[in-house]
């Protein structure tokens, strides 16, 4: 369990979502006339690519996916950011604090070698409390729809 928090952690800081699918952030609560609430909730998605460029590299990207290079050096914060669902590999691990919009804040000591699957993560940004640089591939899914 402690690998997957990690891993989440990991990503969430790290790579993106597409900018261009930009859905505000709220949550809206309305009363209908049978008293009944019906809620609703998006999210923003911010581009890591994007709001860190210092951090995230461009490797492949096609209709399906985009993979990115997320590299952290000791002692550096990256961008607010979100992520999409993804996969990462921890090419050279570290340890990292990652920074949630909602005040909470997770500790993740990743591991090299390690390969873990997230769903999306919601906006936050990562710092880098350890003595090396991070190094993570993400695998971000933009569609598993096949083409004709």
């Amino acid at each position: 369990m402690k690998k997957v928090i990690s891993f989440v952690l990991i990503v969430c800081f790290s790579f993106s979502c597409n900018q261009d699918k930009k859905v505000a952030e709220s949550k809206v609560t309305n009363n209908d006339s049978s008293g009944l609430q019906n809620e609703k909730k998006a999210t923003v998605d911010i581009d890591a690519l994007k709001a860190s460029p210092a951090n995230f590299v461009l490797l492949l990207e096609n209709e399906y996916l985009r993979v990115l290079e997320y590299t952290i050096d000791p002692g550096k914060k990256d961008e607010w950011h979100t992520h999409p669902a993804k996969s990462s590999y921890v090419v050279s691990g570290g340890k990292l604090k990652v920074y949630l919009e909602n005040g909470e804040i997770i500790v993740a000591e990743e591991k090299e070698g390690t390969a873990s699957w997230l769903h999306a993560v919601g906006k936050h940004y990562v710092e880098n409390i350890g003595k090396t640089t991070v190094k993570i591939i993400l695998t971000e899914i933009k569609s598993l729809e096949k083409s004709h």
